[in-house]
């Protein structure tokens, strides 16, 4: 079935923002490798041997990006739901699914960003375990709570509409 006016339109929306999703995750992990101790920590690994104070950098600077490679799995998954919506493919259980992993990519990035990162840095630095609660943190978790929904009710709409079409 051939696109009318507004499906191209949105058809060139969700191109647009498929090919903004690989940027964005390919910046995350270019950036981690620019910034983190990877390089370094790899050619410790495989000449001389890692000193204690290499391991302690690199699982802090893990530690730091892990937050931004969760909330880049939310892009990832972002990005499939926008090629299918590219391909023609707007209710569909992989979309629906689709939102539910964005979802929980969020909010996995916000806990993690909360308990995981703040722990390992200062026991790293201080020998103590702590948390940090920041309220954007916290938001990200409660919308990507509701993201999450959202894919349940898309999947529960994708349903009806397919038992509405065989009615009719």
């Amino acid at each position: 079935m051939p696109y009318d006016t507004s499906d191209k339109s949105l058809r060139r929306q969700a191109m647009f923002l498929q090919a903004a999703t690989v940027i964005i995750v390919a910046a995350t992990v270019l950036n981690y490798l620019r910034t983190g101790e990877v390089v370094p920590f790899l050619f410790a690994l495989f000449g001389s041997g890692l000193t204690e104070l290499e391991v302690d950098g690199l699982l802090k600077g893990l530690a730091l990006a892990l937050p931004s490679f969760l909330y880049a799995g939310a892009v990832l998954a972002a990005g499939g739901i926008f090629g299918r919506i590219a391909a023609g493919e707007i209710f569909s259980a992989r979309n629906s699914a689709g939102l539910g992993a964005v979802g929980g990519w969020l909010s996995m990035g916000a806990i993690v960003a909360m308990l995981v990162t703040p722990a390992v840095v200062d026991w790293f630095d201080l020998g103590a375990v702590r948390f940090r609660t920041e309220p954007t943190d916290m938001l990200i978790v409660v919308i990507g709570g509701l993201i999450q929904m959202l894919g349940f009710v898309h999947a529960r709409a994708t349903a009806l509409r397919s038992e509405l079409d065989q009615i009719i």
